[in-house]
């Protein structure tokens, strides 16, 4: 965009805090671009166990 009303973007190998530094003009009324930053699998399976175990205690729990 010619016209300099794009996206403001950080540099390619760079934070994505750099997008949103505070000397950028905010009144300008430009778009913050932000990269997903997806969770590690170490997660996924600490809120499967969460779940396998809350299963697993009310079912316990139900039968006795």
């Amino acid at each position: 965009m010619p016209d300099g009303s794009g996206p403001i973007l950080a540099p390619r190998g760079t934070s994505p805090a750099n997008a949103s530094r505070p000397d950028t003009p905010l009144e300008s009324e430009r778009y913050h671009t932000y990269e997903a930053n997806p969770a590690p699998w170490w997660v996924a399976v600490l809120w499967a166990s969460f779940f396998v175990f809350g299963v697993v205690y009310l079912i316990r729990s139900l039968l006795q």
